[in-house]
């Protein structure tokens, strides 16, 4: 039934939010430039909206996953399991990366029911009410739901325990609280390294993790690769290279089901240079991110 009225609720809002539908559109003649039509990019940002209403509608619902209805509901593949099993097995923590893809939500859920100890990152909502409602839909599992300000100590104990961490990493890096430049889609975005800086100081294990919905409302739960840390003896560079690696991951799901991801996000929102070309007509130049650049350059 959420299926049903998630496709009905996106393919509404596809056609009556016109601001949206033409970010997603600009984002897909970004991705995929003349090797999609007008008509596939149009079905694709229709997906895009049903895939976002289903996810949302999808944790309210969330509530009745539980340790009974897990398998039923959930699909996890062998190969999946033997390497979280292989990885838990060594004791030192698990990045989970994900991204804005699928059943992102019910993932998260699904994850923290394996007796997983999760602690998930989320951005900061405007609305005090709705940020305590969302926070207990999001930790029903057992999760501890944290958010992105000060985030940090908080991630490096809980993985230094040998518990694991989830963090969505196909959002737009804030320039005031820093960030690096990682290629996507053969365009540079201002991106978070916090995946990569956490692996390197606590030997915690970088996992993928993607929740591709099913036809029937069930989601196959899909974990890995595992992203290996650089090691090239410069910080830097370990952190950049990493956090490429890990960016490549989602460039990688979405081109493989690009219906899934949420297309309508402002993810080129700033750009290194004041020039606008090949970036979509929303993006912008700030000078706090032109100072990144050049103190990046002088580096």
């Amino acid at each position: 039934m959420i299926v049903r009225f998630a496709n009905g609720a996106g393919w509404l809002a596809f056609h009556l939010m016109a601001r949206e539908r033409r970010i997603a559109l600009a984002n897909l003649d970004l991705a995929f430039g003349s090797s999609k039509s007008a008509e596939e990019k149009q079905r694709i940002a229709c997906s895009a909206f049903q895939t976002f209403a289903r996810s949302l509608l999808g944790l309210f619902w969330g509530r009745r996953l539980n340790h009974g209805t897990l398998e039923t509901l959930v699909d996890v593949d062998a190969k999946s399991a033997r390497l979280i099993d292989e990885c838990r097995a060594r004791g030192k923590g698990i990045i989970f990366v994900t991204l804005h893809f699928g059943e992102w939500e019910l993932l998260g859920l699904a994850t923290a029911l394996r007796n997983f100890p999760m602690t998930i990152v989320t951005e900061q909502i405007a609305n005090p009410h709705m940020a305590r409602i969302f926070e207990r839909l999001r930790g029903h599992a057992g999760s501890r739901i944290i958010l992105q300000w000060f985030a940090m100590p908080k991630l490096f104990k809980a993985l230094k325990r040998g518990e694991c961490v989830a963090l969505l990493i196909d959002l737009n890096a804030v320039p005031s609280r820093g960030g690096i430049w990682l290629d996507f889609f053969g365009k540079p975005v201002f991106s978070y390294s916090a995946a990569a800086a956490l692996a390197s100081r606590t030997g915690a294990a970088i996992i993928g993790a993607v929740g591709h919905p099913l036809p029937d409302g069930r989601i196959r739960a899909v974990y890995g690769p595992e992203i290996p840390c650089a090691s090239t003896g410069n910080d830097e560079t370990d952190l950049r290279v990493t956090s490429q690696e890990c960016l490549k991951f989602c460039e990688n799901a979405i081109r493989q089901h690009p219906k899934h991801w949420l297309w309508l996000y402002r993810r080129w929102r700033f750009r290194p240079t004041e020039e606008q070309a090949g970036f979509p007509y929303y993006s912008q130049c700030s000078k706090k991110v032109l100072a990144s650049v050049d103190q990046a350059r002088q580096g």
